[in-house]
């Protein structure tokens, strides 16, 4: 609806005046129609009520120059407001608390105020629906999302830590007691003075303690850390989350509740939500619960069990730690290249099980590293690829596979873990020589023992996605490749692809991950990009001379537009022939992902060995996350991984969100 008539508005301005200067009431005549108000160049000193209730569809409201310098907190209390424009500026205003209640505001003008250098961006969490804030004649959101991205990290990474450790305890055993209401108050307000320390540490956060909005959110975050006691008395004291909403993100029916939500793959403070994290894996048998991720430029291993970066590596680090010497970088660009794909590798020194990383990169390098050791032994260049995933052959311990483009690799590492070997040898027992010298170490680039290339037999690009190895025998792997355009098995040095039955034709066959359920029950699991549902097949049955496979189970799941890596965690006895259960987590790019439970009955005849299954299936819901920029916009989920302990998601906007099992 358009603006009143010059003559009403004036009328409106007068009448507006006197209830704000004498709180007189407003007479009956009706304003609904108002859309928008101007009340500049009145000097206004203060605002203490505001009869929203009188203006239904009032969205543009204009107090520019006048000489505010106060606005009640409640002067919008009484009745919700749907003000989409307001233009406080030049005024005298020293906070912006008066937004409390704001819940429709897009665009909002502070220029020429006395605030602080904290309440204008922390009006983006009272208000989170701004989407222009003006200050100086310039829109400003974009500075202050990077500011409120970082005070909601140190929420994250330190102010919950800290209640958790030094006065969750303190609170827990004094609330209980009547008589110590003055204990329970000092013991709030140390935590307060303790937040406000934390912040002023910070650069831009200077001054906090005289920000009654800093001070009005602190206490709001108290006040929730205080309510959630109750959720809290049954689980370890670490307790962190990123917005309010994640605490109710996962249903009361799931087996998972989050804990951690890190950013830890931006290259800089200023960049947090442009970096993917593609892919995360666990340390594969082993108490600890180290899970290592990559993307950007970074490679991190987090401790789940205390929630922290326990090391990282970077690509600048990475070319300069070698073992032997500084790896001349020939690709002087860096900035396009960022890490895509894990792998775990395990070898054997005497009685000790060695855990090695493998990294691949977009620019065809691949790094091996030690997480218990801290270091990166090995480098290896291949030239004119991009790694887009990883396998290692535990028939073959010294062989890593790699699938690029349209083609599969099987390279030869023996030399470098050989060497790692040696290293080891010698950190455990320090009088020990380094046995293993090579001149060939020095080359970054190993020749491939096998190299096979795929094609649909036409002019159609196909690239690989995924790689699983399905043990046949004790000393025999089969390997099964995803790409684009199908799944192909590599047996008998001959790529030959496995076809779907006629009667689940797709669109297409763009594989997104292969994943091995139980070997007994010979089950393989794939999900497929634009499809809605996940495939099991019993390999056995899916092989030549009669390559179709041969589908067993179908899982429902809504079909993606963009690539996620699903997993599947076998939850019960591979040895147990009769029955069998496990979970199968995929995300989605539509702000969910989906978690199904599945529990395999006994197989009722042995000659047909025809088992029958249980599947429940939940879907968790996201909240929509704001960006710096106006767009309002959900996460795509880019990989899942569990354990018998935890669930890690990883997305396409830096974030690691780390679940508990219940």
């Amino acid at each position: 609806m358009s603006s009143p008539p010059k003559r009403l508005r004036k009328h409106s301005q007068n009448e507006f005046i006197s209830l704000m200067i004498s709180s007189k009431r407003l007479p009956s005549t009706s304003y609904n129609h108002i859309t928008e108000l101007n009340l500049s160049n009145l000097q206004l000193i203060k605002i203490d009520t505001f009869p929203f209730e009188y203006l239904p569809k009032l969205v543009s409201l204009d107090l520019s120059y006048n000489q505010l310098v106060s606005i009640n907190i409640d002067w919008s209390k009484t009745r919700e407001n749907f003000i989409e424009q307001l233009n406080v500026s030049h005024n005298k205003l020293e906070t912006l608390l008066f937004l409390k209640d704001f819940k429709h505001l897009k665009q909002l003008n502070v220029t020429e105020n006395f605030l602080r250098n904290t309440e204008r961006f922390l009006s983006l969490h009272l208000c989170s629906t701004i989407e222009h804030l003006i200050d100086s004649n310039h829109d400003q959101i974009d500075d202050d999302q990077i500011k409120l991205d970082q005070w909601l990290q140190i929420i994250e990474t330190k102010i919950d830590r800290l209640w958790a450790l030094s006065y969750y305890d303190k609170y827990k055993q004094e609330i209980g007691n009547e008589k110590n209401h003055q204990m329970v108050k000092q013991i709030l307000d140390d935590f307060h003075h303790a937040m406000i320390k934390i912040f002023e540490k910070q650069t831009h956060f200077s001054q906090m303690h005289l920000s009654p909005l800093a001070n009005y959110l602190i206490t709001n975050k108290i006040s929730e850390l205080c309510l959630s006691l109750p959720k809290i008395q049954t689980k370890k004291s670490l307790k962190t989350h990123l917005t309010e909403d994640f605490n109710d993100l996962m249903d009361v029916k799931t087996n998972f509740e989050p804990i951690k939500f890190l950013r830890c793959h931006q290259t800089n403070e200023s960049d947090l939500t442009t970096i993917s994290v593609r892919m995360s894996l666990f340390e594969p048998n082993t108490s600890q619960n180290i899970l290592a991720t990559c993307g950007g430029q970074k490679v991190c291993f987090i401790d789940c069990d205390t929630c922290e970066v326990s090391h990282l590596y970077e690509v600048s680090s990475l070319r300069s730690t070698t073992t032997t010497r500084k790896i001349k970088d020939k690709n002087s660009t860096i900035n396009s290249e960022y890490f895509s794909c894990l792998c775990w590798i395990e070898i054997t020194e005497g009685n000790e099980t060695l855990k090695v990383l493998a990294v691949g990169a977009t620019n065809g390098h691949i790094y091996l590293l030690s997480h218990k050791w801290k270091i990166m032994f090995a480098h290896i260049e291949l030239p004119s690829s991009s790694i887009s995933c990883l396998i290692w052959d535990a028939s073959q311990p010294t062989t890593l596979v790699t699938g690029s483009y349209n083609t599969v690799r099987f390279l030869n590492i023996k030399s470098y873990l050989d060497r790692f070997r040696s290293f080891v040898r010698k950190q455990n027992k320090p009088a020990t020589q380094f046995d293993y010298v090579e001149s060939t170490l020095c080359e970054n680039k190993i020749s491939s023992t096998h190299v096979y290339h795929f094609d649909n037999g036409d002019d159609t690009v196909i690239n690989i996605t995924d790689l699983l190895f399905y043990p046949m025998s004790k000393d025999t792997n089969i390997l099964l490749v995803g790409t684009t355009s199908g799944l192909f098995i590599i047996h008998d040095q001959t790529p030959k692809k496995l076809t779907f039955p006629k009667s689940m034709w797709t669109i297409g066959e763009y594989i997104e991950s292969i994943r091995l359920i139980n070997i007994q029950t010979r089950l393989i699991a794939i999900n497929i990009l634009g499809l809605d549902q996940i495939f099991c097949f019993d390999l056995e049955q899916s092989l030549p001379p009669s390559p179709q496979l041969h589908i067993i189970l179908t899982l429902s799941n809504p079909y993606r537009q963009i690539a996620t890596k699903m997993d599947v965690y076998v939850t019960t006895n591979e040895n147990d022939n009769n029955n069998g259960s496990f979970e199968c987590i995929i995300g989605s790019d539509h702000g969910s992902f989906f978690y199904h439970q599945i529990r395999m009955n006994a197989i009722n005849n042995k000659k047909t060995k025809k088992a029958t299954f249980d599947n429940k299936r939940y879907e968790i819901t996201w909240p929509q996350v704001k960006t710096s920029t106006t767009t309002i916009i959900t996460p795509s989920l880019l990989s899942a991984n569990l354990n018998e302990n935890y669930l890690c998601l990883t997305t396409s906007n830096n974030l690691i969100c780390i679940y508990k099992r219940k």
